[in-house]
């Protein structure tokens, strides 16, 4: 039986989705793709919280995200926590390879390191922060997001339904990664 490489399957389902809706596609899709995944690219280890503190910090900032959207007519967020395993991952990689950037040292995109974990979205963004010798990063975090306007603009955008936020300490120093996204349909 002639089966679809996974990446022109998802686009001839989303092709399909759009064209027919979705009672029409059940009727017409292939099956499914058999997909291999070898030992090298295997499901990575769950990445926990740091640390009870660090844990707490990734509760805060979504919990004061989502204040600040509801004071700005929109839904709260709802946590995704794989989502956050993708963004506690790379705050880690950052803290430990020392450098903050939305690229990562590996030239990789945030929609490259979600789609990496196999995660499906329609749209997704990113919000970093680092802060050094900051007593309170939470505030701190969520106060230079709104004076920025990309960052703001993830904030506040409407099509964003879930987020996951990681947090990895390195010394004295924070760095927060919060990710955004619309599930694929």
């Amino acid at each position: 039986m002639n089966r679809l490489p996974q990446k022109l399957y998802l686009v001839w389902v989303a092709i399909a989705l759009s064209s027919t809706g979705c009672e029409q596609v059940t009727k017409q899709l292939p099956p499914l793709p058999n997909i291999d995944i070898p030992l090298s690219q295997s499901p990575q280890p769950l990445i926990t919280p740091e640390s009870a503190t660090t844990a707490q910090i990734e509760s805060e900032i979504r919990q004061g995200i989502n204040q600040v959207r509801q004071k700005n007519g929109l839904q709260p967020l709802k946590d995704h926590p794989k989502l956050a395993q993708v963004a506690r991952k790379y705050s880690r990689q950052m803290a430990e390879q020392n450098f903050f950037s939305h690229t990562g040292a590996d030239g990789s995109t945030p929609q490259e390191r979600v789609t990496r974990d196999g995660i499906l979205y329609s749209v997704v963004g990113e919000n970093l922060f680092k802060s050094q010798n900051v007593p309170r990063p939470v505030p701190a975090a969520i106060e230079g997001w709104m004076k920025s306007p990309g960052h703001r603009e993830n904030i506040l955008r409407p099509v964003f339904t879930e987020t996951g936020v990681g947090v990895w300490r390195e010394g004295n120093t924070y760095y927060v990664t919060q990710l955004f996204l619309r599930p694929f349909p």
